[in-house]
C-alpha cells in the first residue's frame, strides 16, 4: 500500500526560501516567485468517508491543510455551517465532522489556517445582514466548541457577510482579511501579537477597502472576481500579499496575486499576477480552493469539488515535487461504439459495444473493422490471451443469469468459439487469467449487489473458489456492481460502472472477503478494463464522451 504521509514529506523538507519568525509560522522570502512557480497539474488523492452528516442545500467553502497530518474544509447547508477533518495517512479518511453555529448562521465560507489558529467568517446568506468572525485553536481538545475570538458583524444587506477570511502576522500584529459578498468590501481587523496569542486580545477594525472604487491602471489585469476564498500572506521583508481563488467567466479555475499596502488614510490592492490551474474533473475553484504555507516554508494550493463524497478526490499544488500514486491519460480515440469497455493490442485500440467490437488503428484513429454478432445480448469486456480476444458476455438485464465467454479472432473480428457457462450465479462482466487459473467477476444488482463475487476457475471453466467484495467498495456502487477487472500487482485493478476510480484489491490469506488495498483516480469511467501491451498501462472507456482512453500509472 502506497503510505500516503510519506508522499506529503517533500513539502516539509527544509527549504532555503524561508525563515520562521517568532510566531513559529513560517515566511517566504519571494512570496510571487513561489506563487507564480506553482505547478499548474495536480497531484490528487482520494479521502474517503464514512461519517453520516446532515449537510444537504449547500456546499464545501474552502480547504487548508494543517501541519503534515491535517486537511480542514469548510462547508455550509440550509441549516448549519460545519467543518470537516481528514487524516493524511495510508489512506486518507474524513475524521471528524464538527457543526460550528446554526441557522441563519448556516454558511462558513473560505478560511484560513495561520499557526495554530483558523480563521473563518460565518454568515447568514439568506438575509444577509448577519455575520460572525470566528476564529478557533486547532490545539485545543475540541477547538471548535469554543472560538477563542468572535466578532459580529451586522448591519446592512450584503456589506457585513463574511464570506471569505484571511489570517497572517504583520508588523508584530496579526492581522485578519473579511471581505463581504461577492469579496466587494474587504475589512482588516488587528490586534497584537503577544496580546492575541496570549487570548486576551481585541480584534478591532483597522482598514477597509471598497474594492470598485479603486483605479486599476497599474493592474496586471482589471479584473476582479467573485473570489470564495482569499488568503492573506506576509513575506520575510513585512509585504502583504493577497490571493484569491475562483472560476473566471471563461470557466478557467484561476488563482490571483495582490500585493496590499495598508496604510491608515489609502489602503490600496494591486493586482500583480494572475495563474491558470487545471484540476482533477469536479475539483472547482469555484467552491473549494485555498493556499497555505507548510511548516517548513512551502507554498501549498489545495481544491476539493463542491461536496464531500463518500470519495472525495483532494488537488494539491506545489512548486515541489509532490508524489501521490495515479492514473494519468496518455491517448484517446474518439469512438461511438465505446459503451460497454476497451481492449488493445501494440497496434490496434478495440471499442466493445453491447453486440458489436469496433477495430482502430492506434495511430491514426481510423477506423479498421467492424462487426456485430448475432444472439449476443450483453458483451461486456475483452482480455487477450495467446493473441486471442476473449469477452465476457450475459443475457443481462434477463433473468435467470446465463453467462458465457465468446473468444474473438482480433485479426478479422470473427467469432471462433463460444463457452457456453449455462445458467450462472450472477452476471459474468469480465474474464482474466492470472497465471494458471482464470478469474471471472459475477455481478449482481440492486438491492443483491453485496452478492457480487470474483471466482477462479480452472481450465475446464470450473469454479475452485469464489470471493465477494469489501463493505466499502460496494457501498461506492449504489444499486450498480463492479464492471471492468485485470490482474495487477499482487492481486487485481476493478472498476465500477460510472465512478472514475479504480480499485485495488487482492485474496485474502484467510477468509472470503477481498482486501482493498488502494483506491486511486482514475482517467476513464467504470465499464470493462483491459491492459495496454504498448504501454504497460491501461485501456478503458468514457461512455458519455464516446472515447476509448490509454493511461500509465504514475507511482
Amino acid at each position: 500500500m502506497t503510505n500516503l504521509y510519506t508522499s506529503f514529506l517533500p513539502w516539509f523538507m527544509v527549504l532555503s526560501s524561508f525563515v520562521i519568525n517568532t510566531t513559529g509560522q513560517p515566511k517566504l522570502k519571494d512570496f510571487r516567485q513561489a506563487f507564480e512557480g506553482l505547478n499548474q497539474q495536480p497531484s490528487s488523492f482520494l479521502a474517503k468517508n464514512n461519517i453520516f452528516y446532515k449537510a444537504k442545500g449547500g456546499h464545501l467553502q474552502g480547504i487548508q491543510l494543517y501541519k503534515e497530518h491535517s486537511i480542514y474544509l469548510s462547508g455550509s447547508s440550509d441549516k448549519l455551517s460545519y467543518m470537516v477533518k481528514i487524516h493524511l495517512g495510508d489512506q486518507p479518511k474524513v475524521v471528524a465532522i464538527d457543526t460550528l453555529m446554526h441557522s441563519p448562521l448556516r454558511h462558513a465560507g473560505g478560511f484560513q489556517i495561520f499557526d495554530r489558529f483558523l480563521a473563518v467568517g460565518i454568515e447568514d446568506n439568506k438575509e444577509r445582514n448577519l455575520a460572525y468572525l470566528q476564529v478557533y485553536n486547532l490545539e485545543a481538545a475540541t477547538p471548535f466548541d469554543n472560538p477563542i475570538y468572535t466578532v459580529e458583524r451586522k448591519g446592512d444587506y450584503e456589506r457585513v457577510t463574511a464570506g471569505a477570511v484571511g489570517i497572517t502576522a504583520y508588523q508584530d500584529e496579526i492581522l485578519i482579511l473579511v471581505a463581504n459578498w461577492d469579496s466587494r468590501v474587504l475589512d482588516f481587523y488587528s490586534c497584537p501579537a503577544e496580546d492575541f496569542y496570549a487570548g486576551k486580545g481585541d480584534l478591532r477594525l483597522k482598514n477597509s477597502i471598497e474594492v470598485k472604487k479603486l483605479s486599476t491602471a497599474d493592474w496586471s489585469d482589471p479584473k476582479w472576481e467573485s473570489y470564495q476564498n482569499l488568503n492573506l500572506f506576509s513575506d520575510r521583508n513585512e509585504q502583504l500579499f493577497v490571493v484569491g481563488t475562483a472560476k473566471n467567466e471563461d470557466g478557467r479555475q484561476v488563482a490571483d496575486l495582490f500585493k496590499l499596502h495598508l496604510k491608515p488614510s489609502t489602503p490600496k490592492i494591486t493586482k500583480i499576477s494572475s495563474k491558470i490551474f487545471h484540476p482533477t474533473e469536479g475539483v472547482d475553484f469555484k467552491a473549494t480552493a485555498g493556499l497555505n504555507i507548510s511548516t517548513s516554508g512551502t507554498l501549498i494550493l489545495a481544491a476539493a469539488p463542491y461536496q464531500l463524497e463518500k470519495s472525495t478526490t483532494i488537488d494539491i499544488f506545489t512548486n515541489e515535487p509532490v508524489n501521490f500514486p495515479t492514473w494519468k491519460k496518455t491517448e484517446e480515440w474518439a469512438s461511438p461504439d465505446a459503451r460497454q469497455a476497451a481492449a488493445s493490442t501494440e497496434q490496434h485500440i478495440f471499442a466493445i459495444n453491447n453486440h458489436s467490437i469496433s477495430k482502430y488503428d492506434r495511430v491514426s484513429g481510423g477506423l479498421v473493422a467492424t462487426k456485430n454478432y448475432p444472439n449476443t445480448k450483453h458483451l461486456n469486456s475483452g482480455f487477450f490471451d495467446n493473441e486471442l480476444l476473449y469477452c465476457a458476455h450475459s443475457n443481462y438485464p434477463n433473468k435467470p443469469d446465463s453467462s458465457s465467454i465468446r473468444i474473438i479472432n482480433p485479426q478479422n473480428l470473427s467469432l471462433i468459439k463460444a463457452i457456453n457457462l449455462g445458467e450462472s450465479e450472477g452476471s459474468l462482466t469480465w474474464v482474466v487469467k492470472k497465471q494458471a487459473l482464470w478469474y471471472a467477476l459475477f455481478a449482481y444488482y440492486g438491492q443483491d449487489n453485496h452478492l457480487t463475487y470474483l471466482a477462479s476457475m480452472n481450465k475446464d471453466w470450473e469454479v475452485v473458489d469464489k470471493w465477494t467484495f469489501p463493505e466499502e467498495i460496494i457501498d461506492e456502487m449504489g444499486r450498480m456492481s463492479i464492471s471492468g477487472g485485470v490482474p495487477w500487482g499482487k492481486g487485481f485493478l476493478v472498476t465500477g460502472h460510472d465512478e472514475k476510480i479504480l480499485y485495488y484489491v487482492t485474496l485474502p490469506k484467510a477468509g472470503k472477503i477481498l482486501n482493498l488495498m488502494e483506491k486511486y483516480n482514475a482517467p476513464f469511467t467504470g465499464q470493462g478494463i483491459a491492459l495496454d501491451p504498448l504501454t504497460g498501462g491501461l485501456v478503458g472507456i468514457n461512455r458519455a464522451e464516446k472515447a476509448l482512453i490509454s493511461s500509465q500509472f504514475l507511482p
